[in-house]
């Protein structure tokens, strides 16, 4: 028949067939090729919220499919996480420690003062649920009839204890029972599917925790706003803006003086928004242009007190909330 004889590991179907525990080894392919997108010199152009984007959209769901078949070790996981933060706060991919935020941080959706990005380990527990959920519906698959006639015997799945005798991968889906904690893992699992099959994202949904509400939500989750100006507006709320007083903190040397306006002053986020002549008269003039009689106070009023305007879906408040991510970005790139 000239069929080649061969051993395991082997690659089928992009990934690689095994019997035993997946190696950092064999994992290598998934973040060499991450690498390699960032290296690409596009990438250099790309601001904060391209760089976002590029981490959701493309080296997310470089993984995605390796984690619905395989629990990846830990260490690749941490190697995927520190080359996308690295990446985002630097625009490279060789190590570094700079970042302006907490890693964790992000995972927060935008409501509770995140980004919304991926926890790659959550993620890969939600996708190895799936095949738990098909263990446990006992689907008309070969390889879920197998593990029931081989494994399971018309036992309970619920109370039997994990196959000594399985291959490193059956154990586990068996284990996946254990992420539950106290919850019954059946009902969990029934709520993550559907008519059309069993919905990662509600799994990960699951088991991400309850975060708050910041107050400050409705200026940074418009959905008309330039996405560029939206990061930079959620830095300077976050209070987190590479200002002189920053960098000095941070032991970096730069000149002292605020370039906007001749007061003589350290640059700050509250003289460059709107303690700033220069600033106060251009968020001045706008807010006149809108009808708004008033003047700009301290940052962290003028937040709250934006935060109230841009209540609601109302055409008047999406152009507040625009017109405010556009000037602290404005003035912060001048």
């Amino acid at each position: 028949m000239q069929f080649a004889s061969e051993e395991l590991p082997f690659k089928y179907l992009g990934v690689p067939l095994l019997s035993k525990k997946i190696t950092v080894q064999q994992c290598m392919p998934i973040v060499e090729k991450r690498i390699s997108i960032i290296r690409c010199w596009t990438t250099k152009f790309l601001s904060y919220s391209g760089r976002v984007q590029l981490i959701k959209s493309v080296l997310f769901e470089m993984q995605t499919y390796w984690a619905q078949i395989f629990v990846l070790p830990k260490k690749v996981i941490q190697l995927i996480t520190s080359i996308c933060r690295t990446f985002l706060w630097t625009e490279s991919c060789e190590a570094s420690r700079k970042a302006l935020i907490s890693w964790e941080s992000l995972y927060m959706p935008r409501a509770a003062g995140g980004l919304k990005l991926i926890d790659f380990n959550l993620w890969n527990r939600a996708a190895i649920c799936k095949l738990l959920w098909a263990v446990t519906s006992r689907k008309e698959s070969l390889w879920v009839q197998w593990i029931h006639g081989y494994y399971i015997k018309n036992k309970d799945l619920a109370t039997m204890k994990t196959p000594s005798q399985a291959c490193w991968l059956v154990k586990k889906i068996f284990d996946a029972r254990s992420w539950f904690e106290d919850r019954d893992y059946k009902v969990e699992l029934k709520k993550c599917s559907s008519s059309d099959g069993f919905i990662i994202k509600k799994a990960y949904l699951s088991f991400q925790p309850q975060y708050l509400k910041v107050p400050w939500k409705n200026l940074i989750m418009g959905a008309r706003q330039i996405p560029r100006h939206q990061f930079i507006l959620w830095l300077a709320i976050r209070q987190r803006l590479a200002t002189v007083d920053k960098l000095e903190k941070w032991g970096i040397n730069v000149p002292k003086d605020y370039v906007l306006c001749s007061m003589g002053v350290t640059e700050t986020l509250a003289h460059l928004s709107f303690e700033c002549n220069y600033a106060r008269h251009i968020w001045t003039s706008l807010l006149r242009w809108m009808g708004e009689n008033r003047l700009p106070k301290a940052w962290n009023e003028e937040v709250h007190w934006m935060s109230k305007r841009c209540r609601g879906s109302r055409a008047r408040a999406q152009v507040m909330a625009w017109l405010f991510a556009a000037t602290v970005y404005h003035i912060w790139s001048e």
